[in-house]
């Protein structure tokens, strides 16, 4: 049992990386993109549309699903090989920030980032630097395996996040070409918080429409039982094959402050491509994947 479940991690690992077994350095476009494809996809050049101003960006490679559990163990697990406990403290989930909001997970704080049943699901509960550092030792794995010392591995732009998200569009409102949440079969395309028109009320003041109930009141009795967040490759891929821009997690940028494209707490509109929340401290609905720049060398 020992050995299959070694074999097993040394595939995933595998399928993640997509290493590439040769002893020449990796120092071109197409190269690259046949190391990289199991696990990002190519973003090549074009225009955005950033709230109103277009902008252009350059290619770039992003992850095509949110890093997961099972991604930062590996990373943690690197870190305690190498002897690096002080950084392997750093490091560490703050699992305890489930029970951080109104939101009360007591079986997310004991099992979420531990238990098998969750290592394909988004890692959350991270702060900023902590992402970064995942980024930086990314960064030395690719560059050992490519044998290419050009290769960054780092958060996103908002440009470059929303690049990806449109699509071969210049502006959506969703990853998908339609601005509706369901499918014509009435499947659901994300991973949010869906409010009934029964717990939305109108501020008689105001004017304003309001929810005015709570996570618990929207799921049913049966919250405690019930798994927020979905699997890292659900639902279906926009046409770069990118998993979850939308919902799920919202996810961490190089802009300080922000996360973008709303989270498995956040209501439809705020799932948007444009979305974005506040984001200071570790939470239970922020994540991040990461993109990676690629600087041929010149011959």
């Amino acid at each position: 049992m020992k050995s299959l479940l070694i074999s097993i991690f040394i595939l995933a690992t595998i399928a993640f990386f997509s290493f590439s077994s040769s002893k020449k350095p990796i120092l071109d476009l197409e190269g690259l993109k046949n190391a990289t494809k199991v696990g990002f996809s190519y973003i090549p050049p074009g225009k955005t549309v950033l709230d109103t101003d277009t902008i252009t960006c350059e290619g770039f490679f992003i992850a095509k699903k949110e890093v997961s559990n099972f991604n930062y163990q590996e990373y943690l697990d690197d870190l305690k090989k190498a002897g690096k406990m002080d950084e392997y403290r750093l490091a560490l989930v703050d699992s305890a920030k489930w029970n951080s909001t109104y939101f009360q997970g007591d079986k997310y704080v004991q099992h979420y980032f531990s238990h098998k049943a969750y290592k394909n699901y988004p890692v959350v509960n991270l702060t900023r630097q902590q992402a970064e550092k995942y980024c930086e030792w990314l960064t030395q794995v690719w560059r050992k395996y490519t044998k290419n010392q050009s290769l960054v591995v780092r958060l996103p732009k908002r440009t470059e996040f929303l690049r990806a998200a449109n699509g071969t569009s210049l502006y959506r409102a969703y990853a998908w070409s339609s601005p509706y949440l369901r499918t014509q079969k009435g499947e659901l395309m994300a991973n949010f918080l869906e409010v009934d028109g029964g717990a939305i009320t109108r501020d008689t003041v105001t004017g304003k429409f309001k929810v005015v109930t709570n996570y618990f009141d929207l799921i049913g009795n049966g919250a405690e039982y019930a798994d927020v967040t979905s699997p890292v490759q659900s639902y279906l891929p926009n046409e770069f094959g990118i998993y979850n821009l939308n919902g799920n997690v919202s996810e961490m940028i190089q802009e300080k402050n922000i996360a973008v494209g709303g989270d498995w707490n956040s209501p439809g509109y705020d799932i948007r491509n444009q979305s974005t929340k506040k984001f200071t401290e570790a939470n239970p609905m922020v994540g991040f994947r990461p993109v990676m720049t690629f600087i041929p060398i010149q011959k």
